[in-house]
């Protein structure tokens, strides 16, 4: 898995340790830094973020992006403006909104070419949500027909933030369960999890639970395997020892190949892997 991500579980402050973390994994005080707010109705909270980051020891101001509205996330300038940028912080809010604006836009895809690129992208609340490959509504219980295609940028994968909420585990056990091989990433708020080649890391206040379940021509098919990590713990991909070379060697295709050639479906979830790359 070639992208590194920041996912965030929620309750995170303009200054908290998981944005210290994110700025360190962006290249520390050179870091130029892009905020997409369309999730966020409170454009006060935005420039917080934006001041935030600045007090954090960033050198150059961050760049708020000015993606409120579908038509928006079409301007082929911000291919460009995402090609300069060291790291991207899509904020929390309103999950529906934030994938019915960027889903499937020009937009949707640079971000996937910036993460390929080597870009960080970091994601709070519904904004680490929207990382994963499905995504459920965030309020209330998360019911199986609330399930809907996410941005992808982590394939393979489906992250819930506010992890201690009633249901929760729940939900991502049933999601999971439905497609084995899956990694599913429960996080809790103040908490974050970074996603990275090497493998998986833990930072902040609470606790990352990692759920995945065996693939289906494995001796002991259907079983999940879940693991907790806390603020500095990590968890190498390795540690995975049903996750064939194969999958992973697919990941990074999915993640490279961007001609327009036809990608490999995801079992489940074909519309998820073709829509991205409309123009």
């Amino acid at each position: 898995m070639q992208v590194t991500v920041l996912a965030m579980g929620g309750r995170i402050t303009p200054t908290d340790e998981c944005l210290k973390v994110f700025l360190h994994l962006a290249g520390g005080d050179a870091a130029r830094i892009l905020i997409l707010p369309t999730a966020c109705h409170d454009v006060l909270a935005v420039q917080e973020y934006a001041r935030g980051l600045e007090m954090l020891g960033v050198r150059y101001p961050p760049t708020i992006l000015p993606v409120w509205e579908r038509e928006q996330a079409e301007d082929r300038s911000l291919v460009r403006v995402l090609a300069c940028a060291s790291a991207v912080l899509i904020l929390g809010g309103d999950l529906n909104r934030l994938l019915a604006v960027v889903r499937g836009t020009r937009l949707h895809h640079a971000l996937w070419q910036a993460g390929a690129a080597g870009v960080v992208i970091g994601g709070i609340s519904a904004g680490a949500a929207a990382l994963g490959t499905w995504v459920g509504g965030l309020e209330g219980a998360l019911r199986p027909s609330r399930w809907q295609p996410a941005l992808g940028v982590l394939p393979h994968t489906v992250i819930v933030p506010h992890f201690h909420r009633q249901g929760r585990l729940e939900a991502l056990l049933r999601i999971t369960s439905r497609y084995p091989g899956w990694l599913g990433l429960g996080v809790d708020e103040a908490t974050g999890v970074i996603v990275c080649p090497s493998g998986l890391q833990g930072v902040g206040a609470g606790q990352v639970t990692l759920i995945t379940v065996v693939e289906r021509d494995s001796a002991s098919e259907g079983d999940p395997w879940i693991v907790r990590l806390c603020a500095g713990q990590s968890l190498a991909w390795s540690a995975l020892p049903w996750l064939r070379q194969s999958q992973i060697r697919g990941w990074e295709m999915i993640r490279d190949e961007f001609s327009g050639r036809p990608l490999p479906p995801v079992a489940g979830s074909t519309d998820v892997m073709f829509h991205l790359f409309q123009k």
